[in-house]
């Protein structure tokens, strides 16, 4: 399977209410050995959200720095595709840092 391939499956998985097996699809898109740094990126971000959601802070914290610290190349190599992405990683580490949810 590829990144993009984990990445539905973890959609598809999260639809039909199963988090875990998503977290995991998702944990696999990111440990798959490609260049896809997209799929990676919002890999990383939909981890990050699952993390937050579940107050798994520093976790969080760890995959929205890898996109807010490879912001300025992502938006450079990829225009307009990984906004989203970038405004939601940012976004998050902001309240985390504000409600002092996880280190600085």
């Amino acid at each position: 399977m590829t990144t993009q391939l984990y990445l539905q499956k973890a959609e598809m998985q999260l639809a039909k209410g199963l988090e875990e097996k998503a977290l995991e699809s998702l944990l696999a898109a990111l440990d798959f050995w490609d260049d896809d740094i997209v799929g990676k990126t919002q890999a990383r971000c939909f981890v990050g959200e699952c993390f937050f959601v579940h107050q798994r802070y520093t976790q969080a914290q760890e995959q929205f720095k890898w996109i807010a610290d490879w912001a300025e190349w992502l938006e450079q190599e990829y225009d307009d595709l990984l906004n989203e992405e970038i405004k939601k990683a940012e976004m998050l580490l902001g309240i985390m840092e504000r409600f002092h949810l996880c280190s600085k």
